[in-house]
């Protein structure tokens, strides 16, 4: 979906902050690396599988397109 909004050109910059750890910012230039690092977090905190998180970015990316071609029309 951030692909679809954003378009073709260069991606404005991505970044969060921490709320428990004041000064902790976090930023990517690429979405593909937010993603992969949001997946690597999961698995390295415990929470998921490899797997899980390869099949969730997967579902997710077809999600968003099935999205964007099927319920965000323009508006006339």
């Amino acid at each position: 979906m951030l692909e679809a909004d954003i378009g073709a050109g260069p991606v404005p910059p991505l970044q969060t902050t921490s709320p428990n750890l004041p000064g902790t910012v976090r930023r990517w230039s690429r979405i593909d690396d937010f993603v992969a690092e949001v997946a690597n977090a999961r698995v390295w905190g415990g929470m998921h599988y490899r797997n899980s998180t390869e099949v969730g970015q997967a579902m997710g990316r077809k999600i968003g397109e099935y999205t964007v071609h099927n319920a965000l029309k323009p508006l006339p």
